[in-house]
């Protein structure tokens, strides 16, 4: 795995160790552009991400290849346990139970909006659509 540098980027994604895109953006937003303009250009690359939580994992797991391995400052259990499930692995720096919303009084929206499908497909639309 590369190092990250989240001092450059919040989000970079690379492909043989060539960074094709990053993003200084915050939120899961630069993980849907990330998306939108690689999936199915590019297969078996790294992705570096701030935090991962269960709304990330599930994209992930919706590009279908597209991302291979993950590197994180932080992730949340239920991340860790779905991208497992899905041979997806991922070093963390920090594992938390939840990613929580920037006033720290409950879990982020997104994480929220998570935990309403179980299928990554159909919840990658439903961002997709979010974020449009």
């Amino acid at each position: 795995m590369l190092t990250p540098d989240f001092d450059r980027y919040s989000l970079a994604l690379f492909h043989e160790d060539r960074m094709v895109f990053s993003s200084v953006k915050e939120g899961l937003r630069p993980l849907v552009e990330c998306i939108r303009a690689c999936r199915g250009r590019f297969s078996g690359c790294e992705l570096h991400d701030r935090a991962i939580g269960l709304a990330a994992a599930k994209l992930v797991v919706a590009t279908g290849g597209m991302i291979a391995r993950i590197s994180t400052r932080r992730a949340s259990e239920r991340a860790l346990a779905l991208l497992g499930r899905h041979a997806v692995p991922i070093a963390a720096g920090e594992v938390v139970p939840v990613l929580l919303n920037r006033d720290r009084s409950g879990p982020c929206l997104m994480e929220q909006k998570a935990s309403a499908t179980e299928d990554p497909q159909q919840f990658l639309r439903a961002i997709d659509a979010f974020f449009s």
